[in-house]
């Protein structure tokens, strides 16, 4: 159903982000700045919840996790922007986050199946993050208790944001409860969380990232109950026995062998080892199985359907490429550099700051008004065409003689898009396309082909 141009109190629905048993959240516009927000409005998917606790429990629960989040202040977690009420049921405003840890690792409603797996360095930036996020929750007295991909929000500048605290527990009190409903996600939920949630602590949220550390190194989950859980290092290669150390003693199935508080592990996540770019890059030269991109590559935009684009670019189930390809790149100025295989002219280093789509298109505009570098043919690349720059993931960090992109820029807009809604972006770090909201952002890379320009 489409909810776009009906409005929730003040705010214009843009459309719906997703739902859950109790409440459904929303894309809205801020009246005035026209801001977009995340609206979560109280909105039983069925019977069962007011069956169950009645409706006033419900929006009692639904009040005081707003009351929590509107009580904490700190850079990892999301912030409560407004407060109210719409026909009786109550909403809270917070702040819109395009991006999560769960569509970055590609993790779908059937979680079992495998996910990226992510390098060494992302991983440990993303937890480290998250740390001192759950640092300050529990100094709160808050155990947040569903931690997982979808409740780690990443923001424009590649900031973790902890979101969704209805499950949380606050110094002992038991007001989320809901007799007979699961506290917490299959898989992520640590294993006393199942025999009684009342009285878990902080080590059921350090349980459930290393849950989430072992999901992005492997793209696997497990079941603690195996006998056998396979080394993280067994299975990607970047990692080593500290990895394997750090990360079995988050899951232990005891809490009492789990590390006692997250400031102690994230003391001994600091000091998790990851390759540097020699080394990396040179495993990660095994994998290119064509010497240069194909002479001809498309660059006119156009819509590429989700279930067409495995095809259409050779992408496997993650959309990572099967194959990649080796640029051949001189640096005509430090702003500019040359590949002559395709002969296209490239923007180094990218815009320098993340735009939404519409805003991507207004910048190429920009760049072309006033002949940027003698070229006034700049528009944004095609999947094709960024497919071609790709190195393989695991990759590290970028090194002085790769002629684009700096460590900052992450994400990159093609000129593809895949609905009215959504565009086609790459991750240039971690190597795969995805969908992204137009209202997202991302950062831009400007192309040229080599025979125009002035």
């Amino acid at each position: 159903m489409d909810h776009s141009g009906r409005y929730i109190g003040r705010y214009q629905i843009v459309g719906r982000l997703g739902r859950g048993g109790m409440s459904s959240v929303y894309k809205a516009r801020a009246p005035i700045t026209n801001r977009l927000v995340a609206l979560k409005i109280l909105q039983p998917r069925d019977d069962i919840f007011e069956d169950l606790v009645g409706k006033k429990r419900l929006r009692e629960m639904f009040i005081e996790e707003a009351r929590i989040m509107g009580g904490l202040s700190h850079g990892h977690v999301a912030k409560i922007l407004d407060c109210d009420e719409h026909d009786g049921q109550p909403f809270t405003v917070m702040e819109y986050f395009a991006h999560s840890i769960g569509a970055f690792i590609g993790e779908s409603y059937k979680v079992e199946s495998p996910s990226r797996m992510i390098s060494g360095a992302k991983t440990r930036s993303y937890i480290l993050q998250t740390l001192e996020g759950l640092e300050r929750l529990h100094f709160a007295g808050i155990i947040h208790r569903d931690i997982k991909p979808y409740n780690l929000m990443i923001t424009s500048d590649d900031r973790i944001k902890i979101i969704d605290f209805g499950f949380s527990r606050v110094r002992g009190e038991e007001k989320m409860a809901i007799p007979g409903i699961q506290v917490g996600s299959p898989y992520y939920a640590a294993p006393e969380q199942e025999k009684n949630p009342r009285t878990v602590d902080g080590r059921a949220d350090i349980y459930s990232l290393g849950v989430l550390a072992y999901r992005m190194l492997t793209g696997l989950l497990f079941d603690y109950r195996a006998p056998d859980i396979p080394l993280p290092s067994a299975i990607n290669g970047e990692v080593d026995g500290q990895w394997d150390e750090f990360i079995f003693r988050a899951i232990a199935r005891n809490p009492d062998d789990r590390f006692a508080s997250c400031q102690k592990m994230r003391l001994a996540a600091e000091k998790l080892s990851c390759p540097d770019w020699p080394q990396t890059k040179k495993r990660a030269d095994q994998f290119l199985v064509r010497t240069t991109a194909p002479a001809r590559v498309r660059s006119e935009g156009r819509r590429v359907m989700y279930k067409d684009v495995r095809t259409v670019l050779d992408l496997d189930v993650l959309l990572h490429p099967l194959f990649y390809t080796v640029p051949q790149f001189r640096i005509v100025s430090p702003m500019v550099a040359h590949e002559r295989t395709t002969d296209l002219y490239w923007q180094r280093r990218g815009s320098g700051f993340t735009l939404d789509w519409r805003q991507a298109q207004e910048y190429i505009d920009y760049l072309n008004a006033g002949s940027w570098e003698g070229r006034d043919s700049w528009r944004l690349p095609t999947m094709d065409e960024l497919r071609t720059i790709l190195s393989p993931p695991f990759h590290g960090a970028p090194s002085s003689s790769w002629p684009l992109f700096d460590h900052t820029v992450h994400w990159l807009w093609s000129c593809d898009y895949c609905t009215k809604k959504q565009a086609w972006m790459v991750d240039v770090v971690e190597s795969f396309f995805e969908r992204l909201d137009r209202d997202g952002v991302a950062s831009v890379c400007a192309v040229s082909s080599g025979t125009a320009g002035a």
